[in-house]
C-alpha cells in the first residue's frame, strides 16, 4: 500500500500537482504577506491621524491659556513649538503610507490652520475683551472642528481599507484551505486579530475625540473665569467690574464705592507678603458679606477694592460704606499675628449723563478726599473735588516750571546747643515762591512732587543749594562744628544714584562730609528695608551723618535702629509738647543707644529746660527761631551764644 502511494507520488502528474501546490502555496503566502503589510500600513495611518487630531486639540487649548495669564506666554510658545514639531513628524510618516495627493492636502490644511490660529492669537493679545474672545472662538472653533472631521474621515477611510484588506485575505485563505486547513486557520486567526485591532483603534479615536472636545470646553470655561476674577481673593477683577458697571449705567443710576486700605504697605513690609495676602483675602471676605447678594465687590489691584450697587442711592451707599468701614476696623488674624487696618471709601453716584469710566475715577477722587480727612472715613464725590484734582494737575505743571526758574528757595532753622546756646547747625527747609499763590509750604506741593516724580530733581536742587550755603557760612564765619541737615524722601532713598548725587553735591560745594546730616523718616525705613539699609550704609561710608527724623511717630524698633546705624534721633514735637513721662523715656532711649538727640518743636523756655534735664543736648523750634532766609540766618550767626541760652 505504501509502495503504491510512493509510486503515485513519483508519477509526473503528481509532480506537476505538487509543483502547482507549491507555487499556489508560495502565491498564497506572497498574497497574504502583501495584504498583511497593507493592513499594517493602513492601521499605522489610522493611528497617526488619531495622534494628529489630539495634538491639534492640545495646541488649540495651549493658545487660549495665554488669555488667563500673559506671564506664561513664553512657555506656551515653547510648548506650541514642540507640539508642531511632533505634528510635522507625524505628517512625514503619513506621507509614506498615504497617497501623495492626500498627504499634501492634509499638510496644507494643517498649515492653514496654524496660520489662522497664530493670527487669531496675535489679535487676542491686542484685544482680549470678552467680545473679542467670543468672536475669535467662533472663527477658530469651527475651523478646528472641520479639520478634525476631515482627519477623522481619513482615519475612517484607512480603517475601511484595513478591513477590506482583511476580507480579501480571508477569501484567499478560503482557497488556500483546500491545500492546508491549518495554514488557513492560522492566517484567519492572524487577520481576525488585525481586524479587531482596527475596530478597537477606530473606537478609541472616537472616544479620544469626544474627550478632547469636552476638555476644550472645560478649558475655555476655566480661562474665562480666570480672565475675569482675581486669583488671590476670588473677587471679580477690574475688567469684569467695569463691564458690570457699564451695564448698570445703561440700565439705571448705580452707585460705585472705591475702597483703599490704610497703611497696607506698612503691614506688608513689616510682616511679609504672606501676611499681606492673608489680610487681603480676609478683607475680600468682609466686603462680600457687607453688601447685598446682587451687588458686586471687586479687587482692582493691590489694596484697592471697589463696590458696585446697581440699585441704590446716596443714603444706601452711605449706610453700606459705614458698614464696610466698621467691618474693616475689626482685627485680622494673619497667621498668629493680630493686625489692625482701616479703609478709606470714596462714593460716586451715576447721573443720567455720567460716563461709566468717569464714575470709577470720581469714586477714586472721593477716596483720596476721605484719606485727607483721616483714616477710616468715607466721602461722597461732588464737583468741587474734581476742581481740586484739576488744581493739583495744574500745580504739577507749575512745579515743573519752577524747577527751571528761581522760584524754589531754602529757609534755614537753627539747631541750638541747650547747654551753651550756640548755634551748631541748621535744617534746610524748601519753600516755593509761587507767582500767583505766594510762598507755599512743603505740605502744599511735596505730595504733588512725589506723585509726579518731580521729587528727585527737587531733592537734588535742595541738596545742592544747602551744601553750597553751608560751605559759605563755614568759610566766612569759621564755624568749626556747623552741620547742615537736609531731608531725604523715600523716593530719593530708593533712587540708585542717591549716593553719587550726595557725593557730587558736597564735592562741588567744598563741604566737609561730616558737615552734612541727612534726615530720613521712620516710615522711610519701612519701605523696602533691605534697599534702604544698603543706601544708608553707603551714605555713611561717604562720611556724612544720618538722622532719624520725627522719631516716635512711626513703627521703628530697637532692632531697626541697630540695623540702620543712624547717628542722630530727632524727637518729634508731639513728645516735646506733652507734659508726661513719654518724652523722657524717648530721650533716655536715645541716650541708651549712644545717639545724639535733638528735640524738635520747642516753643517755650520751660520745654527747652525740661528736655535738657532729660538729657537732650540739642533743640530746634520757634522758641529759638523760625525758618528764615539765608541773609537773616547769617545775621543770627553773628549774635553771641548767650542769647540762645535757656
Amino acid at each position: 500500500m505504501i509502495h503504491k502511494l510512493l509510486h503515485r507520488w513519483r508519477h509526473p502528474r503528481w509532480a506537476n500537482v505538487l509543483a502547482v501546490v507549491v507555487v499556489l502555496l508560495a502565491l498564497v503566502t506572497y498574497v497574504n504577506i502583501v495584504l498583511h503589510r497593507r493592513g499594517v500600513a493602513e492601521n499605522q495611518t489610522s493611528a497617526g491621524l488619531q495622534n494628529l487630531v489630539l495634538l491639534l486639540n492640545e495646541e488649540s487649548s495651549l493658545q487660549w491659556k495665554t488669555l488667563a495669564d500673559p506671564s506664561i506666554r513664553a512657555r506656551v510658545a515653547r510648548d506650541t513649538g514642540a507640539i508642531r514639531g511632533r505634528e510635522s513628524q507625524i505628517l512625514a510618516r503619513l506621507a509614506s503610507t498615504m497617497p501623495a495627493a492626500t498627504s499634501r492636502e492634509l499638510g496644507r490644511l494643517v498649515s492653514d490652520y496654524h496660520v489662522v490660529l497664530d493670527e487669531r492669537q496675535d489679535l487676542l493679545i491686542v484685544d482680549n475683551t470678552d467680545q473679542a474672545v467670543e468672536v475669535e472662538r467662533s472663527k477658530t472653533g469651527p475651523q478646528l472642528k472641520a479639520l478634525s472631521e476631515h482627519i477623522a474621515g481619513q482615519a475612517a477611510a484607512a480603517a475601511a481599507e484595513a478591513r477590506k484588506a482583511s476580507a480579501t485575505a480571508n477569501y484567499v485563505l478560503i482557497v488556500a484551505m483546500i491545500i492546508t486547513a491549518a495554514m488557513i486557520g492560522a492566517l484567519l486567526r492572524r487577520f481576525d486579530r488585525a481586524h479587531r485591532a482596527a475596530a478597537s483603534a477606530a473606537e478609541e479615536l472616537l472616544r479620544q475625540e469626544r474627550a478632547a472636545l469636552q476638555l476644550s470646553n472645560e478649558n475655555a470655561e476655566i480661562i474665562r473665569h480666570q480672565a475675569e476674577h482675581d486669583a488671590l481673593t476670588g473677587l471679580p477683577n477690574r475688567v469684569l467690574f467695569i463691564e458690570r458697571m457699564r451695564r448698570a449705567v445703561h440700565t439705571g443710576e448705580p452707585v460705585v464705592m472705591f475702597v483703599d486700605l490704610d497703611d497696607f504697605k506698612r503691614i506688608n513690609d513689616s510682616l511679609g507678603h504672606a501676611a499681606g495676602d492673608a489680610l487681603l483675602v480676609e478683607v475680600a471676605r468682609r466686603l462680600r458679606v457687607s453688601v447685598r447678594d446682587d451687588d458686586t465687590a471687586a479687587r482692582l489691584g493691590g489694596d484697592e477694592f471697589a463696590i458696585l450697587i446697581e440699585n441704590g442711592d446716596v443714603d444706601s451707599a452711605i449706610t453700606a460704606a459705614q458698614r464696610i468701614i466698621d467691618a474693616l476696623a475689626e482685627p485680622v488674624d494673619t497667621g498668629g499675628t493680630q493686625v489692625l487696618t482701616r479703609g478709606s471709601v470714596g462714593i460716586a453716584v451715576a447721573g443720567p449723563d455720567r460716563d461709566p469710566t468717569d464714575l470709577l475715577r470720581q469714586a477714586d477722587v472721593a477716596m483720596y478726599a476721605a484719606k485727607k480727612r483721616g483714616k477710616g472715613q468715607f466721602v461722597v464725590f461732588d464737583e468741587s473735588m474734581q476742581d481740586q484734582a484739576g488744581s493739583r494737575a495744574g500745580l504739577d505743571v507749575d512745579l515743573r516750571r519752577a524747577l527751571e526758574t528761581d522760584e524754589i528757595h531754602l529757609a534755614y532753622q537753627p539747631i541750638v546747643s541747650l547747654d551753651s546756646g550756640a548755634i551748631v547747625g541748621a535744617e534746610a527747609l524748601v519753600r516755593w515762591a509761587h507767582p500767583t499763590q505766594g510762598i507755599m509750604s512743603p505740605a502744599a506741593f511735596l505730595p504733588v512732587a512725589e506723585a509726579s516724580g518731580l521729587i528727585l530733581p527737587l531733592g537734588r536742587l535742595v541738596l545742592t543749594q544747602a551744601c553750597a550755603q553751608a560751605a559759605r557760612w563755614i568759610a566766612d564765619r569759621s564755624v568749626a562744628d556747623f552741620v547742615i541737615s537736609v531731608n531725604l524722601s523715600v523716593h530719593q532713598l530708593h533712587h540708585r544714584a542717591i549716593v553719587e548725587e550726595v557725593r557730587s553735591a558736597i564735592e562741588a560745594a567744598g563741604l566737609p562730609p561730616s558737615a552734612l546730616m541727612l534726615e530720613i523718616t521712620e516710615s522711610a525705613i519701612m519701605h523696602d528695608g533691605e534697599l534702604v539699609a544698603t543706601q544708608v550704609e553707603r551714605l555713611r561710608a561717604l562720611g556724612v551723618g544720618v538722622a532719624l527724623d520725627d522719631f516716635g511717630t512711626g513703627y521703628s524698633s530697637f532692632t531697626h535702629l541697630q540695623r540702620f546705624c543712624v547717628d542722630q534721633l530727632k524727637v518729634d514735637r508731639s513728645f516735646v509738647a506733652a507734659n508726661d513721662g513719654v518724652c523722657e523715656a524717648v530721650l533716655r532711649f536715645g541716650e541708651l543707644l549712644g545717639l545724639e538727640t535733638i528735640a524738635e518743636g520747642i516753643e517755650t523756655a520751660e520745654q527747652a529746660r525740661r528736655v535738657r534735664d532729660f538729657g537732650c543736648r540739642y533743640g530746634q523750634g520757634y522758641f529759638f527761631a523760625k525758618p528764615m532766609p539765608p541773609d537773616a540766618f547769617e545775621e543770627l550767626l553773628s549774635r553771641p551764644a548767650a542769647a540762645m541760652v535757656v
